[in-house]
């Protein structure tokens, strides 16, 4: 899996991951989170403030390829997206007023 060359940094990007991580953390709070996970609140704690928790986990998952965002993203691959884009212009060139995106109803 290659990145792309106008991509950031790794180290960039690990630095955004570890920010946008405690960003959430802090919103959602540690007690929140340790409840969730069936630890201490000073133990998820001790894991955010520890340069090897937290900040490592994020390097090692920037080094594999991947990024930490919000869990209501939604990822579609490039293709698919160029597809849909392609037919939307498609469609689009074709209309001449705007009546024509209405629907009617038959019935």
């Amino acid at each position: 899996m290659s990145i792309p060359e106008s991509s950031p940094a790794p180290g960039e990007r690990a630095r955004k991951a570890h920010t946008l991580a405690l960003q959430r953390i802090s919103r959602i709070g540690q007690a929140k989170i340790a409840e969730e996970i069936g630890v201490s609140p000073a133990t998820v704690s001790r894991y955010v403030s520890d340069p090897d928790g937290l900040e490592r986990a994020c390097k090692v998952l920037t080094a594999a390829g991947l990024k930490v965002v919000p869990a209501t993203m939604q990822c579609f691959p490039p293709a698919k997206v160029a597809i849909f884009m392609e037919l939307a212009r498609d469609h689009l060139n074709y209309l001449q007023r705007p009546e024509q995106l209405a629907f009617e109803d038959d019935e």
